[in-house]
């Protein structure tokens, strides 16, 4: 009986659907060379594809009828062909040429619906960084990629989207990391690991802004993270990187502490992917090595990741991804004084910290139909911290185990329903906060309805029970509304509203820990902290090569948790917050226009963004602490021929409240980066310098940013 049903289930779409068939071949519109990795989707339908080694791709089993095909490629601008007629029982052949841009202008995204979508099409508001900018700005790790992001600003390494996190001491982030949509985070400590896969291994990474707990879960408080990976090249691919930093003697003679030549860090990439018949494979390693600009700001990272995956002839997919990363690295707190700001107090020079994490996730992409799918996910993430700030911590492993069961379902061509069931586990052991574990179950629900051709109607709901094992529930309810208007095809408004929560973690509910001249206090009745996110937004096309997107923001807060200082006791303990607010504007607007100069191609890109915060809690109508009120980026570069020139400047303004040092005087962020490529056959070669200006920035108190670094590097591939 099994045996039937499931055969059944097989045959199932060709039983109900008269199908159809696309074959196609993707051009490179300038040099006319074949385009393989580029995606190949049909509206309204699941069905889709990549193309092969030629550039060539077959869809099979599609509807027939009139259908809209998508497609996209890092590098190139998207484009959509409509009214390809599909008849039953015939193939229909297409050629199709895209043309390269240096910026993407509209890339297709995930992280809005967990489907595949375009980015004028999201209710909410997105930010994307493609593999492209990440490679141009030769970034070391997915911090750097990120820092020049819409909305993103980083304190010390703790991410803010539009100011949600501040700095809570390396606990408790208020936005969610996903590797490829599965969670991220160290199961005790919340903390994220941004080493945790080489630069080359990214695809693009996806920055939504807001809560979006109703489809992610817990954590997306504030924002949620979304790398996403590289699948298999269907040529066959070797890619490496190799860069290197020196950094500059200090701004001031006197707070040279060792000999400046023997400050510098290396890092070394190499990828190697390849799809042969329906299996496919990528293998990294990855190292960096630093001397750090500061006493205990050495480090020594390694990581290795492999991905592989399985197309079976149904339009199943198996996907397995492995990686480990290895850390060992000082553990720098605070300076040893004003005068002597890159060094730390003796008794401290001990400080290390080593952690080692396994990441792994399986997942199963089951289409019964071209409008049906099953999507299945077990993940597993071990964390292990070791010796830290001088003394034997007997950390044990911290596990996180998740599982999730996703159905895609389009019952009719205007309404698309994502609905599933995702749970986690989390565990974590040492003696500085005793045994514990958590879990979270949740069911959540949403659909799609395309009202119009021109008009889109988003609706979600979500219901969590998170349990701390041995002590304290919480039920916790996550809906949310959104819609998308295009009134004309140059513009598009969006609106939304909707909530996140986060459960808070085992370090922030029970870590009893005495450190430098501070005592960390435990605080077991800690609330799930919950918020809601207004947006509203408008994303308009000046012309092909020129846009402008401003949104509305008004981010609500209950139980936010922060970390409280009782400077008199010489206590920290995380506390409730009852209420609190950010509320601001964002607006950012990409520039790229491709000129001809004496029979060379000349390609000026430029890309302006802005993001104004009033941000308080509302019970003592206080600024909330470490989040300035204006943060801003500016991306300037010119390509002609082989050459390309890139500035890069990031600004937030003076941060008005802090914790431990309120009275000590404050600055604004202030940095320039400049970096020159020249590219030759298959290699780019780099120099750079950060911080051009040797401005002296310290995001939180006692903690300098680097000085002018020199860097320099080459990529390459065979």
């Amino acid at each position: 009986m099994t045996k039937n049903i499931f055969l059944f289930l097989l045959i199932w779409p060709a039983l109900i659907f008269a199908q159809a068939q696309v074959r196609g071949q993707i051009y490179d519109q300038e040099s006319g060379q074949a385009l393989p990795g580029a995606n190949v989707q049909v509206l309204g339908t699941l069905c889709g594809a990549v193309s092969d080694s030629k550039g060539q791709f077959v869809i099979k089993d599609v509807p027939e009828g009139s259908h809209s095909l998508r497609i996209s490629m890092v590098g190139y601008r998207a484009r959509q062909l409509d009214r390809v007629v599909l008849k039953s029982g015939e193939e229909t052949a297409l050629t199709i040429r895209l043309k390269p841009t240096p910026i993407i202008m509209d890339p297709v995204v995930i992280s809005a619906g967990k489907t595949k979508q375009t980015l004028d099409q999201a209710p909410v508001s997105l930010s994307v960084v493609s593999s492209l900018e990440i490679r141009q700005r030769n970034a070391t790790n997915i911090q750097e990629a990120l820092e020049t992001a819409p909305g993103v600003h980083f304190v010390g390494n703790q991410i803010n989207i539009r100011g949600s996190t501040g700095y809570t001491f390396g606990a408790g982030n208020k936005v969610l990391l996903l590797l490829d949509g599965v969670p991220v985070y160290a199961s005790d400590t919340g903390e994220f690991n941004w080493d945790m896969l080489p630069p080359l291994d990214i695809e693009q990474i996806e920055v939504l802004k807001g809560a979006g707990s109703t489809l992610w879960g817990a954590s997306a408080l504030g924002g949620v993270v979304n790398v996403l990976t590289k699948d298999a090249d269907p040529k066959g691919r070797l890619l490496f990187s190799v860069s290197a930093g020196q950094y500059d003697k200090p701004y001031f003679s006197d707070w040279e502490w060792t000999d400046p030549q023997r400050l510098h860090y290396t890092r070394e990439d190499i990828s190697y992917s390849k799809r042969i018949g329906r299996v496919g494979g990528r293998i990294s390693l990855g190292r960096f090595m630093t001397t750090g600009y500061t006493e205990l700001g050495d480090a020594q990272k390694y990581n290795v990741t492999g991905k592989f995956d399985v197309q079976f002839g149904n339009g199943a997919k198996w996907t397995i991804y492995n990686a480990y990363s290895y850390i060992d690295r000082g553990f720098f707190v605070q300076w040893k004084g004003p005068n002597d700001p890159y060094e730390v107090d003796a008794r401290n020079l001990n400080n290390h910290a080593s952690t080692n994490q396994l990441n792994t996730y399986t997942k199963l992409v089951i289409p019964f139909s071209p409008r049906f799918a099953m999507n299945l996910r077990a993940s597993f993430i071990r964390t292990l911290m070791g010796n830290q700030f001088g003394e034997s911590s007997n950390f044990n492993p911290a596990y996180g185990e998740g599982a999730e069961i996703q159905a895609d379902y389009i019952p009719h061509e205007n309404h698309t329903v994502t609905a599933g069931v995702q749970f986690q586990h989390d565990a974590g052991s040492t003696k500085f906060f005793g045994d514990h574990k958590g879990y979270f179950l949740g069911p959540y629900v949403q659909n799609e309805w395309k009202a119009r051709n021109n008009l889109r109607l988003t609706t979600g709901f979500r219901y969590d029970r998170y349990q701390l094992v041995g002590g304290l529930k919480e039920d916790l309810f996550s809906p949310r509304i959104g819609i998308n208007w295009q009134p004309w095809p140059t513009t598009s408004l969006r609106a939304s509203a909707g909530s996140g929560f986060r459960a808070a973690t085992i370090i922030e509910r029970f870590l009893e820990l005495a450190i430098m001249n501070f005592k960390i206090v435990a605080n077991p009745a800690l609330k799930a902290e919950s918020s809601w996110a207004y947006d509203i937004g408008v994303r308009q096309y000046i012309n092909e090569n020129w846009n402008v997107d401003v949104s509305l923001f008004d981010n609500e807060y209950w139980e936010l948790i922060e970390a409280h200082m009782d400077l008199i006791r010489g206590q920290v303990q995380f506390r409730n917050i009852p209420r609190a607010r950010i509320q601001g504007i964002e607006a950012t607007t990409n520039f790229s226009h491709p000129l001809q100069w004496k029979n060379w191609p000349v390609v000026p890109s430029l890309q302006l963004t802005a993001t104004a915060m009033n941000h308080k809690e509302l019970t003592w109508q206080e600024p909330l602490t470490y989040r300035p009120k204006l943060i801003g980026t500016l991306k300037a570069g010119v390509r002609v021929a082989r050459i390309q020139v890139q500035l890069d400047y990031r600004y937030a303004s003076k941060v008005e409240a802090v914790k431990i040092y309120p009275i000590n005087e404050r600055v604004p962020m202030k940095f320039w980066d400049v970096r020159v490529s020249y590219d030759w056959r298959k290699f780019s070669f780099k120099l750079g310098v950060q911080n051009l200006r040797q401005y002296n920035y310290a995001p939180m108190e006692s903690n300098l940013m680097p000085m002018r670094t020199f860097t320099a590097g080459v990529q390459g591939e065979f």
